[in-house]
């Protein structure tokens, strides 16, 4: 496990990098093979990086890998653990695709006050996803999790980014989050590499690889949908999550040329917790 520099200007924290990442990583994703120089390390090892932390608000886990994938969810936990015990206000911000064992979201019932905790989640079909997310739950079992914890007072953000429209209905992802308590989602387009782009042509899956080739808009950090296109797909999803009761946001990370765009833009992050 490493500390390292934030990534992310919106967030103004630092990251968990763990040194085992995803082995089956979804086929979009660009981070589980990102190397990271010496001099952007702030700390490594479990007791080191808590002294580190103690200087900062809160923590991104983790941009590259699940911070609950199996071999990650022990020392997830242990540093969670022991980062509040030194610091009442410090509030980590916690993403994953995986199922979180009991024994931490208890962990995280006692400290939701002080806590940021997002739910990824692609798309409401469940083998499309397990194709675009081979190594991530099942939504279902995302699902239920997520229900689990707002029924336990843990308000979740689900995050749909980069989303593919990959739903035979728009609405059918916005109203199964909607049952489960979901009130906030944060959404974008994203941008796919020449690498992450054949993968997802390559899945053989129809409607993942025509996702894939409508996004043809090259630019210097990869390929994207077109202004035009990004808008008006952007507007389709959120009116379907207002529609459901659940507000959304669009990371602009990715997309700066949303700026000025009579969108639901969010350009720095904010939550209560944080």
């Amino acid at each position: 496990m490493k500390l390292a520099k934030g990534m992310y200007s919106c967030q103004d924290v630092p990251v968990i990098i763990f040194d085992h990442g995803c082995t089956n990583p979804c086929l979009y994703c660009g981070l589980s093979n990102r190397l990271f120089t010496e001099e952007t390390i702030i700390a490594t090892g479990l007791e080191n990086i808590v002294k580190e932390l103690i200087n900062f608000k809160g923590v991104y886990l983790s941009p590259t890998s699940d911070c609950f994938l199996p071999q990650n969810a022990e020392l997830t936990h242990s540093l969670l653990e022991e980062i509040w015990k030194q610091k009442e206000t410090f509030t980590p911000l916690v993403i994953t695709k995986q199922i979180i064992p009991d024994k931490t979201i208890k962990l995280f019932i006692r400290n939701k006050h002080r806590l940021v905790l997002q739910i990824s989640i692609p798309s409401a079909a469940e083998k499309i996803v397990s194709i675009l997310e081979p190594g991530s739950a099942p939504v279902s079992k995302r699902l239920e999790m997520i229900k689990k914890l707002t029924d336990s007072g843990i308000p979740i953000i689900a995050v749909s980014m980069p989303w593919f429209n990959l739903d035979d209905d728009i609405n059918s992802l916005p109203n199964a989050l909607a049952k489960t308590g979901v009130l906030r989602t944060i959404v974008a387009t994203g941008v796919l590499t020449n690498r992450q782009k054949q993968r997802m042509i390559d899945s053989g899956e129809e409607k993942i690889k025509a996702a894939a080739l409508l996004i043809d808009n090259q630019t210097n950090n990869g390929y994207t949908l077109s202004l035009e296109e990004k808008i008006l797909t952007l507007k389709k999803i959120t009116t379907a999550f207002i529609s459901a009761g659940i507000k959304p946001v669009i990371c602009t990370a990715d997309n700066h040329d949303l700026e000025g765009n009579n969108l639901p833009l969010c350009v720095k992050f904010k939550h209560h917790n944080f």
